[in-house]
This record gives C-alpha cells, structure tokens and sequence, in this order.
C-alpha cells in the first residue's frame, strides 16, 4: 500500500511540473569571448560562464645544440617531459652531449616557472641531475645543478612550439667540478 502511495504521489508531482513548464533551450555560445562559453537557458534569460576545457599541461619534445665543456664545445642532445600546472612545470629530461675526448649521459629533474603566459614565453629553470661522465682521463657517476633559461614561442604552428634553451651546469665531482654551458633549440609537442 505504501508502494502505491508513493507512485502516486510522484507522478503527480512529475505530470504538474510538466504541464506548467515553460519553453526551455540550451544553447551554447561563444561568439562574444574565445575563451569562455555561455549556456543560455531561456526562461528568465539566465546566463552561466562555462570555461573551456583546459589542456591536459602535459608535453614531450626534444632538443639539439652546442655544449661548452671547460672551454671546449661539442654537441648536445636531449629528450624531455613537461607536466605544466599554471605557471610552474615539473621537466624530467635526459641529456647527452659529447666533446673530442669526454661525454656525459644525464637524467634531470627541473622546476621550470614561466614568466609570461603570452606568444613570447620567457622562463627560468632549475634542478638536479644525475651524470655519467666519461673521459679518457675518468670515469664516474654524479650529482649535477642545473639552472638556465630560455623563450617558448607557442604560435608557429597548431600541434608544436619552438622553445631556445640556455643552461649552466656544474657537475659536483672529489676531484675537481666540471662546469659546462649547453645552448640548445628544440621542439616541444604539447598533449591536448
């Protein structure tokens, strides 16, 4: 009995409000701002700002240049990962660059904070990294400090951006530290 009371009662309520209803549309708009959305319910004219759905902040990308290894240049290489949250981006990276008589393979992990979140995106960055030096005088595995700079430019193309990288890095050795200078250019291909 208590079943049919209250299948009774709902459908009242549910064929009430459905014979008082008014005409009600959503549409969605974005014609006044690009970087908003507005559902529009017309009843009374409400207006609701949805925004658009983000990017997922995560990219992977790669990079070429120069190494000056105390005073003497060779060529780098590297492949990296950015998780970009807001301004600030976690980069694990690896690096190799090499010289006439001594590379280095590294794994790095940098905190990378954007400047300016325009078409010209200055950074700065910085982090640690684990090497693996390799000489004809020496051979070993250390820690390294890592910090630099550089500018991503984010409007050349849909799927890429191009991103001029400058860092210093100094490789904490018993012996004597190793510092060298790595310029690179390299393209970043962000996820959506």
């Amino acid at each position: 009995m208590k079943i049919y009371i209250t299948v009774i009662i709902l459908l009242t309520i549910f064929l009430t409000d459905i014979s008082d209803a008014q005409e009600i549309r959503l549409k969605l708009n974005n014609s006044q701002s690009p970087d908003l959305y507005k559902l529009s319910i017309k009843e009374e004219t409400k207006e609701i700002q949805i925004p658009p759905i983000p990017s997922s902040g995560a990219a992977v990308g790669f990079n070429l240049g120069l190494a000056s290894i105390e005073g003497k240049v060779g060529f780098a290489v590297g492949a990296f990962a950015e998780l970009k949250t807001g301004g600030f981006s976690f980069v694990p990276q690896a690096n190799y660059w090499s010289e006439d008589k001594q590379s280095n393979f590294e794994l790095a992990g940098l905190a990378r904070f954007y400047l300016s979140p325009q078409v010209l995106m200055p950074y700065i960055d910085g982090g640690l990294g684990v090497n693996f030096y390799n000489s004809d005088k020496e051979n070993f595995s250390k820690l390294s400090i890592l910090f630099g700079g550089g500018v991503e430019l984010t409007n050349l193309g849909t799927s890429f951006n191009l991103i001029f990288d400058g860092k210093y890095k100094l490789i904490i050795n018993d012996q004597n530290n190793i510092s060298c200078f790595v310029f690179t250019a390299g393209m970043k291909f962000p996820f959506k």
